[in-house]
């Protein structure tokens, strides 16, 4: 009967229906089976696949607006199904990372290859894969935590970067292709906010909207105050001139042109609250454009970025001047033929944007004299040049990261970048060696890089690339083979523990997973040893490799851990490594996780159980 109803139902009555958002793609397909009127209603019907396509990628809307052919026509059903089987693939290979991948730590490029095929389109991919999977991982990583598959989740934050990092590049080679006048700082900044952020969506329209909103803030400003202000005649073809390109001079006279950057600087600074960061000042926040422009504050860099791209929308032109210890941009009242003995104006947009000359300069960093005393003689940056100083911020930040678990994954990806900016300097190339060698990771990716630097003559680095070619391929030799199996652990009466149990330390307080044990302890480094010297049971008692809430990895004695009487997550990016599931008391070992530790799922509930019949935990144990 209610078949019947709906089918009596006008059909754009029915499609109305069919694009409700909580309707998906199953739904709609299992109507169209009921009877042959609704199949033909909805299987003809484009657009409503088109939409329903949308409603589950709404972030590829923009891909196919500005990247499909003009005159194409796109059978939207197909494209669903295209997509619904790339998304099997991809989880179909996501699934076996761990038990191809779970004894390596950093894992080489080479493990990624088999979802090339998958995205890259001179492999046969489909035009638009690869944003299509980065939406499927980026969705995968940010689901809640009590339903994701978590190991699922710490492999798909890898191969989202693997696939990031292969389009940024070819990127990175149009953007350095561009004319000059169009390579605007804001693109090159947001290449390098998309490489270090791999699970987030940083869009270049995301960034250019808010640089318009504070663009459009100081023209609403400027109306108020100077109403006859030339800015006002202008047309939106000339907006979108500047907008796009590095203009060549001032386009207003001095005055009009003073009005502007005072404007700007009431409304960035003021109205919309920027400000220059001392605390955690090479914080990767304070680096990445987009989370500039969300929290209103940054370093001179980013800051300088920001103040240059809306003043240039603007019609005002500002130069990015690079300094040892700080950075600036330049402004002169004219930048025509005879500007050379023009003065120099420099904007500390570290401070409010204020306006210094060498006659009111003030002392930067400890420099005992001022970096613009010579005034003349400071040339601008490029945008090129600019972004290099945004990769060398980024590995002094990462360098000051004190838990290594996460401070060896963003210092590669930090070290590639700058590779990947400054291909002809071996210094990235050298570190990546140094950090691949610690790592255990294969090096032959690194050889070839330095194969083709020593192949470049114009390279003043020639001869050092080959010193480090030769180092590298002796160090490879030194590589240890990865295990691939590991004796089952057999435990002793002595280990009260077990695996993806939450505890406590007793004396610092932080909540803690165990992810293994060892009867004895079996530390080598020497700072460990003498700190376990002096424990009340010394060595003899057993050790477990635990990581911490805070991020870190640590190796901690019996005597020092207690069970936590309120499991909560923990915050650590490693869990997905070892554990696929968080059911609110303990955490479950993935499949090799459990193979090393066969009998401590056992051990586990036994103990956990004890300890909820003598009421010392809250929440019975569960699987």
């Amino acid at each position: 009967m209610s078949n019947y109803t709906i089918n009596s139902l006008p059909s754009e009555i029915i499609v109305r229906i069919l694009e409700d958002k909580q309707l998906g793609f199953s739904d709609v397909i299992n109507l169209s089976f009921t009877c042959k009127n609704l199949h033909k209603i909805i299987d003809n019907d484009n657009e409503l696949w088109k939409r329903k396509f949308f409603q589950r990628w709404p972030i590829l809307e923009e891909i196919y607006r500005t990247n499909k052919p003009k005159g194409c026509i796109v059978n939207w059903k197909e494209e669903i199904e295209i997509s619904l089987n790339i998304r099997k693939k991809l989880l179909y290979q996501l699934s076996l990372m761990s038990s191809k991948h779970y004894r390596q730590g950093e894992l080489p490029n080479s493990a990624f290859k088999v979802f090339d095929p998958l995205f890259r389109v001179e492999d046969g991919a489909h035009p638009f894969a690869y944003y299509f999977l980065v939406d499927e991982l980026i969705s995968l990583i940010k689901a809640p935590a009590l339903t994701n598959n978590l190991t699922h989740r710490y492999y798909a934050l890898k191969v989202v970067e693997y696939l990031k990092q292969n389009h940024l590049k070819k990127e990175w080679q149009k953007f350095i292709s561009l004319p000059p006048s169009e390579q605007t700082l804001e693109k090159g900044a947001t290449i390098v906010a998309q490489w270090g952020q791999p699970e987030r969506h940083v869009t270049y329209s995301y960034i250019l909207s808010l640089l318009d909103t504070i663009a459009e803030q100081t023209k609403a400003l400027l109306k108020e105050r100077y109403p006859a202000h030339s800015i006002f005649s202008t047309s939106p073809e000339q907006f979108a001139f500047w907008k796009n390109n590095i203009i060549d001079d001032n386009q207003w006279s001095v005055p009009e042109t003073k009005q502007i950057t005072d404007a700007l600087c009431k409304v960035l600074f003021y109205k919309f609250g920027f400000y220059g960061s001392n605390e955690m000042y090479y914080s990767s926040e304070n680096s990445f454009l987009d989370r500039v422009l969300e929290h209103t504050r940054g370093i001179p860099i980013t800051l300088a970025i920001v103040f240059e791209s809306v003043a240039r929308r603007l019609g005002v032109r500002c130069e990015p001047v690079i300094f040892p210890s700080h950075f600036l941009l330049r402004w002169k009242e004219t930048y025509g033929p005879d500007s050379e003995n023009v003065e120099n104006f420099y904007i500390d947009v570290f401070n409010d944007g204020e306006f210094i000359t060498k006659d009111n300069c003030p002392r930067i960093s400890g420099v005992s004299k001022c970096p613009i005393e010579k005034y003349n003689v400071h040339r601008p940056a490029t945008a090129v040049e600019v972004v290099r100083r945004m990769a060398s911020n980024l590995e002094i930040g990462v360098r000051q990261q004190t838990h290594m678990n996460w401070r060896i994954s963003r210092l590669r990806s930090t070290l590639e970048l700058r590779h990947m900016v400054q291909p002809n300097d071996p210094d990235p190339i050298l570190k990546l060696g140094s950090l691949y060698v610690e790592q255990n990771i294969d090096l032959t990716e690194l050889t070839d890089m330095l194969r083709t630097l020593q192949m470049d003559s114009k390279s003043s680095d020639c001869w050092q690339a080959r010193v480090i070619f030769y180092e590298l391929e002796r160090r490879q030799n030194e590589l240890l083979p990865v295990v691939e199996e590991v004796a089952p652990k057999k435990r002793g009466p002595d280990v009260l523990y077990a695996i993806g149990m939450i505890m406590k330390h007793k004396i610092h307080q932080f909540l803690c997973v165990i992810t293994g044990w060892d009867p004895i302890s079996t530390a080598t480094s020497s700072t460990i040893v003498m700190a376990i010297r002096e424990l009340k049971k010394g060595e003899k008692q057993p050790f477990y490799e635990v990581l911490a809430d805070d991020g870190s990895y640590q190796y901690i004695a019996q005597e020092n851990l207690v069970v936590a009487v309120e499991p909560e997550w923990i915050n650590n990016r490693l869990i997905g490594k070892y554990f696929y599931k968080f059911n609110g008391m303990y955490y479950l070992p993935n499949e090799e996780k459990a193979k090393e530790y066969p009998e401590d799922e056992e051990a586990r509930n036994r103990y956990l159980q004890k300890l909820f019949n003598k009421g010392y935990l809250r929440t019975e144990t569960c699987t």
